[in-house]
This record gives C-alpha cells, sequence and structure tokens, in this order.
C-alpha cells in the first residue's frame, strides 16, 4: 500500500504544470500618458493543463481578475551538426493577462495562481506624469550564457528603476525561442532573491521595453529555425508606430512566417518601430537590427513627426547600432548618421545605442551628413573580429560610411557646464557579452579618405574594462546619468539640465 501511494504522489508530481518563464511585466498598447495605464503580465510554461487565474487592483483597492489569453508555442528541433547539439521539440504555453485601468503615479499589485496556489504576488507601479522624477535603466547586448550577465542584473536591481529599456541584442547568439529558455529567463525573472550568482527577478516588478538588435531579427531567420524572431513573443510594444513595410525584420513568404505572425499578433511590426511616455521623458524606439531598411525615407518622416508632436520635456531616441562610436569593431555601421539633422531640429537630448559591447559618451555635437552612403575607398575597411562579434557566424554587412561636417561642444563637461550644444550620442553595449576593446584613433589610415570628413574627436568617455549599465534619473529639469560597472562602481556621471 505505501509503495502504490508514493507511486501515486510521483505520478501526480510528473502531470503538474511546470513554469519555465515566471510572471513578468510588459508595457501595455499605450505609448503616450493618459488618465489611466495598462500593463501586460506574461508566463510561459510547458504544455501540461494546468489552471491558472490573475487577480489584481491598485492599492487600497479590492483586487479583480484579469482576462487570460493562451497560445500554445510548437517549434520542431533544429538541424543538429553534430550528435553533441541534438536538440529536441519545443512545446509551450504563452500566457498574457492584460492589466488595464490603472491610474497613473499609483502602485497595484498583481496575484497569479496555478490551481489556487499562488505562483507570483508582487506590489509594484504604474507610468508615472511628466511632474514626478523617475529612474530609468539603459543597456544592451545581454544574455549570452556568460556569468556576467547575472552580475549586472543583479547590479541593476540595486538602482531600483520604475523600467528599463534593452537597446538590443537581448539574446545571445541567433534570438531563438530556444535561447530564452536556456540563457534569459533564469537571470531575469526565475530567481528567488536578487544575488551576483543567480541575477535578479527584475521583470517581476520592472517593465523591460525593448529594442531589437541583429542578434535579435537579424543573425538567426526563419527559413534556419522555426522558433526566430522569438522577441516578437516575449516583449509586448505600444501600438503607436509604422505599418509594415521594408523597414520592418523581413519574413519569407513560408508557412513558417505564417506561424509566426499569428504568434506575435500586434508585435510585429510593433516591436520595430515605436514611441512612450514615462514620466518627463519621451523615448523614440528605432529598429535598425539590419532586418530591415531602416533609413527609408518614411521612418524618417515617421521619426520627424513622431518627435515633433510630443510635449515632453526631454527627447530620446534609441537603437542598437551606434550611428557615432570609436571603436573599430562595428565602425562601419553609420547609417543612422543620416537621422542627426532631424534629432537636432527636434531637440533630441541623447541617443542611446548597444551593439558596441562598451561603454561610450560623445561630447555633445552636431552633425551635417552629405549626400548618401559613401562606399568604403580604403583598401581594407576596419577590421572586425568574427569571433568576438558574432559567435553564431552572423552574415557580416557591408560597411555603410556616412560623412559629413562636424560641429563638436568642447565646453559643456556635464558637471559645471550642463547646458550641451548639440546631441550627446551614448553607447552601452555592457549587458553581459564579450566585451569590445580598441578604437579607430591607430586606424584612422583605414576610414574612407584617411577618416576626413568621417570621424572625429567627439568622445567624452570610453569604458570597456568590465560590464556595465547606464541609470538615470530624471525630472522635468534634469538629467543625471551614472554608468555603473559590474562592481557597482560609478564610472562616469553626466548632468544636462534645462
Amino acid at each position: 500500500m505505501k509503495s502504490l501511494l508514493s507511486l501515486l504522489c510521483l505520478t501526480a508530481a510528473a502531470s503538474a504544470q511546470t513554469i519555465l518563464a515566471q510572471p513578468y511585466l510588459q508595457p501595455g498598447p499605450q505609448g503616450a500618458l493618459e488618465a489611466t495605464d495598462e500593463l501586460r503580465v506574461i508566463w510561459v510554461t510547458d504544455q501540461t493543463p494546468g489552471r491558472f487565474t490573475v487577480e489584481y487592483a491598485p492599492k487600497g483597492f479590492k483586487l479583480i481578475s484579469a482576462k487570460i489569453e493562451t497560445a500554445a508555442m510548437d517549434f520542431t528541433a533544429a538541424v543538429a551538426k553534430t550528435p553533441i547539439t541534438q536538440e529536441k521539440d519545443q512545446h509551450y504555453i504563452r500566457y498574457t493577462a492584460a492589466l488595464p485601468g490603472l491610474p497613473l503615479d499609483s502602485s497595484f499589485t498583481y496575484v497569479v495562481k496555478l490551481d489556487g496556489k499562488v505562483v507570483r504576488e508582487q506590489t509594484t507601479h504604474t507610468r508615472v506624469s511628466a511632474s514626478k522624477p523617475t529612474r530609468f535603466i539603459m543597456i544592451g547586448d545581454l544574455a549570452d550564457g556568460k556569468a556576467s550577465q547575472n552580475v549586472i542584473a543583479h547590479q541593476m536591481s540595486l538602482q531600483k528603476p520604475h523600467y528599463t529599456v534593452l537597446l538590443g541584442d537581448i539574446i545571445y547568439p541567433s534570438g531563438r525561442v530556444y535561447h530564452y529558455m536556456k540563457y534569459f529567463w533564469s537571470t531575469y525573472t526565475n530567481p528567488t532573491e536578487p544575488s551576483e550568482k543567480n541575477g535578479a527577478p527584475m521583470m517581476a516588478t520592472v517593465p523591460f521595453y525593448a529594442v531589437l538588435g541583429n542578434h535579435d531579427a537579424y543573425v538567426g531567420k526563419l527559413t534556419a529555425f522555426n522558433d526566430a524572431y522569438a522577441a516578437y513573443y516575449f516583449f509586448n510594444a505600444p501600438q503607436n508606430g509604422m505599418p509594415e513595410g521594408v523597414w520592418n525584420t523581413a519574413l519569407p513568404k513560408s508557412e513558417a512566417a505564417t506561424k509566426f505572425r499569428a504568434l506575435a499578433g500586434k508585435n510585429y511590426p510593433a516591436l520595430g518601430f515605436y514611441s512612450f511616455d514615462y514620466g518627463a521623458a519621451h523615448v523614440v524606439v528605432i529598429d535598425n537590427s539590419g532586418g530591415g531598411k531602416s533609413d527609408d525615407p518614411a521612418v524618417m518622416a515617421w521619426l520627424d513627426q513622431d518627435l515633433k508632436a510630443t510635449k515632453q520635456p526631454w527627447k530620446f531616441v534609441t537603437m542598437h547600432m551606434p550611428p557615432f562610436q570609436v571603436t573599430a569593431t562595428h565602425y562601419g555601421d553609420q547609417r543612422q548618421r543620416k537621422f542627426a539633422p532631424i534629432f537636432e531640429a527636434n531637440g533630441v537630448d541623447v541617443v542611446f545605442a548597444g551593439h558596441v559591447h562598451n561603454f561610450q559618451r560623445s561630447k555633445p555635437f552636431r552633425f551635417l551628413p552629405a549626400t548618401g552612403v559613401a562606399a568604403a575607398v580604403a583598401a581594407k575597411p576596419v577590421p572586425d573580429d568574427p569571433k568576438a562579434v558574432d559567435p553564431s557566424g552572423a552574415p557580416k554587412t557591408p560597411p555603410s560610411y556616412v560623412n559629413g561636417a562636424f560641429t563638436l561642444d568642447e565646453t559643456f563637461d556635464g558637471a559645471k557646464n550642463t547646458h550641451p550644444k548639440g546631441v550627446i550620442y551614448v553607447v552601452q553595449g555592457g549587458g553581459g557579452a564579450k566585451l569590445y576593446t580598441g578604437t579607430v584613433d591607430k586606424n584612422l589610415a583605414k576610414l574612407p579618405n584617411g577618416g576626413k570628413d568621417n570621424y572625429a574627436p567627439f568622445n567624452a568617455k570610453y569604458y570597456e574594462a568590465l560590464h556595465s549599465f547606464c541609470v538615470v534619473d530624471l525630472t522635468a529639469k534634469k538629467f543625471e546619468m551614472r554608468t555603473i560597472n559590474e562592481k557597482g562602481e560609478e564610472i562616469d556621471r553626466c548632468v544636462i539640465e534645462k
């Protein structure tokens, strides 16, 4: 009898539903600040049956039930190169609960239960109005399966931000669902307690806004992996961006693409181009991952219109590939330099990017681009290290040099002089992937025309010793950015005042 009872208990345990990605927060469909806010709670399980409920309410109110939507996620295993790399078919259920009607500037609680048992209960906050101070984090190039991503996630959690923007290359090596399950959730939402060893469950209370990178939407393609472009499945975007076009992640005409569209829903194409307000900030997201034509005139027109329309005190633009940076690796990814006059005309304060695995902050400057994209006229372009840059074997994009004239503000120091003349460009690719070293100053002869009209001494701060992230404290009148490394040390501080 005792052995039969033990067998029954083991059978019951084996049939219990397993949560693979613990419930985490995502933004709702609204970009602008309105009277009420909406957030989403998402989680992922295996396909064992289970009954979930979600309840939520602003502080002081009675909990109400949220509507839950489910989607089956089924992917056949990728063809293995060797028996050692053989994968299994993937079968999951994605759950999404909408939490509408939340007042701005308020705390709220959500409770997720499985068969009546609480699996996550969190109290957090809605978006805040423009008059309220906010704290946010900018970071890119994150989950590469290395210990450094856990250390950085722990340090990020200590800053207690309102929200975080992921500046692309969210998951390595090729943006697949398989890689999220292997490298991502264990760092950012599944840990029970934050630690340098395990990471931190930040996503349970802090919405992560996604920017697409080349490892998210270009390296791995649906023609090779039917679980590619997984960022579209796991991140939500405000529905205020561009319609589908040549600027989006390119999809084949295939059954895999049909399944992708059904599972991605409105996030394709919304995740590529959108904007949102949070506190005093207006943040624009641009997809220049390489999966689409990011410098199309329609993109430039949309960006100009979006920036003109906002009344927010601060304007920030985010993308993956930085238009201006001083590391030899990826130096030729310059197409978004053509956007500089739009940034300047519309009062953009800072442009944030990832892609280059270190931290860089430029002096304020203005840039007048020459016509078109210049070809590389030197014998060899600035060399890339393919082992360091694309361990997945990503195709190398041809250099896209954009020449032009620089006007540098040499007086701004971000401490005593806090009123910049021009746009500041920040590279923050220190989220966990292998760091890049080496600058272009010794390689000018390899640039078009020896660097003339393509390079200027615009860099104010360069740091590649350890992984890092940027944390910004913002009010309607003051921007204060601190860059923190994995030891918790402040390695840069910059203040801008209105």
